[in-house]
């Protein structure tokens, strides 16, 4: 089901991008089927599931999956020949004795460095962990000969994952899933190793003493002892002959390689696959995109109808964005515009500006407009409170303002406490408006530093 959801945005998000770079596909056939689905998310997918459809991208997806098996069959193929030859490396063909110590650090030591290096980046935020295999996994799995045909579907894949931390759990889900099967196999081997020959344990050291392990088996023997595999007595690992308890040792040995290696990554693997599940149902529609907006407003003529307070008068219903005021002097201007009492105001600012009002009335709104006129600001930043709708007055008065301006954006005040599809609403407002989407701020550091900036 997760799979079947994140292709369903895969596909979407695919949709958008070729819509971004070459104009919206027709979809005139499928609008009637779209208005008896509820919510804009699931209109968005079932468009983008007939597009692909008609496009004929689900062959090209299909392959996409395809060449992800087979680059995940091929890494798994790798991880079981590499626990084998871990196996037989750690502890030989029998000739020689074991060195104990030797044989766990042979074992288990890359998987511990990695396994701390991946937690080391998870407790970072997780962002690069597993990223190198998992870059080199999704180079080969975009080996695909359709991706020509579809260039969409590649970067619509990394936008996907870069969401929710798709990427962080699908790369994780692969690394611990490889890491279980190399250690599976190098336990495997082992069983195998210690069935059909004759292997004897010994420590050998130079500088350490005897004292050194039998600290290093005594904390390594927790784990072991609980599920009934203890360590054997130490007695006879410093002499350099086998060891009369090869088997309970060969046990002991075994035991540490599963649940100090293969039970983690089990485990690990495991929860970054719940984890991957729970981010795939989580998946949204990106609001944030301004193209989505205005796909909502086209989908959803319900909602673009009540997403402004107030009808269109025709002096304003085809208003835009003004062209740029040449002569506007140096300087920056900060106007708010039907703000709500618990907003503070005006802002801490770093510096002066030209113009600092607050406007409620239609009086207000002349006198401000005038005064712009007469000096026309660099920039000038129009503040809102986004918990109120949006209306065409308002929208209007923006670009009345904006006229007298080298610059304008807007400023969305929200404090929390309202509908928090109202933001979203201004945001389409003004886009449709023509303000372009890099201009319509919601952080307040952010609008006072692009105010601050007068002179760009």
């Amino acid at each position: 089901m997760a799979r079947a959801r994140f292709d369903a945005f895969w596909l979407a998000e695919a949709i958008r991008l070729r819509e971004l770079r070459e104009g919206r596909v027709d979809d005139a056939a499928v609008l009637p089927a779209l208005e008896k689905l509820d919510g804009f998310d699931a209109r968005v997918l079932a468009r983008a599931e007939t597009l692909a459809t008609r496009l004929g991208w689900h062959t090209a997806l299909d392959r996409w999956h395809a060449h992800a098996r087979l680059a995940t069959w091929l890494f798994a193929a790798l991880a079981c020949s590499s626990g084998a030859a871990l196996a037989w490396t750690a502890i030989g063909d029998g000739s020689q004795p074991v060195n104990l110590v030797w044989a766990l650090l042979g074992l288990l030591g890359m998987h511990l460095l990695s396994l701390a290096l991946w937690t080391f980046g998870m407790l970072r935020g997780g962002g690069e962990s597993g990223a190198a295999l998992g870059r080199l996994w999704l180079r080969l799995v975009r080996r695909v000969p359709e991706s020509n045909q579809v260039p969409d579907l590649a970067p619509a894949l990394g936008r996907l994952l870069a969401r929710q931390g798709l990427g962080r759990w699908l790369f994780g889900m692969l690394s611990h899933g490889l890491w279980t099967l190399l250690l599976g196999c190098a336990l495997m081997t082992l069983v195998a190793l210690f069935s059909l020959r004759r292997y004897g344990f010994v420590w050998e050291t130079t500088i350490l003493s005897p004292d050194t392990l039998a600290t290093w088996i005594a904390t390594l023997d927790a784990l072991p002892a609980a599920a009934g595999f203890g360590a054997p007595d130490l007695t006879g690992l410093t002499e350099l002959a086998a060891l009369p308890d090869r088997a309970a040792w060969a046990r002991w040995l075994m035991a540490c390689v599963a649940l100090y290696g293969l039970l983690p990554r089990l485990l690990l693997w495991a929860w970054c696959r719940r984890r991957w599940a729970a981010g795939a149902r989580a998946l949204r529609i990106d609001l944030g995109e301004p193209d989505n907006l205005m796909l909502r407003r086209h989908l959803m003529p319900e909602h673009g109808a009540t997403r402004i307070a107030d009808p269109a008068p025709a002096a304003i219903a085809g208003q835009h964005l003004p062209a740029p005021r040449i002569d506007a002097s140096a300087g920056a201007a900060l106007v708010g515009v039907e703000l709500g009492p618990d907003l503070p105001w005006p802002p801490s600012l770093g510096h002066p500006l030209r113009l600092l009002a607050r406007v409620d009335s239609r009086g207000e709104r002349q006198a401000v407009t005038e005064q712009l006129a007469g000096s026309p600001p660099r920039r000038l930043l129009v503040a809102f409170d986004a918990r109120i709708s949006p209306d065409r007055g308002t929208i209007a008065l923006f670009a009345r303002l904006a006229a007298h301006a080298g610059q304008a954006a807007a400023w969305l005040l929200d404090p929390g406490g309202g509908d928090p599809e109202r933001p979203g609403l201004w945001r389409e407002a003004l886009i449709e408006f023509g303000l372009p989407a890099s201009r319509i701020i919601a952080s307040d550091e952010a609008a006072l530093l692009w105010l601050e900036h007068d002179d760009a």
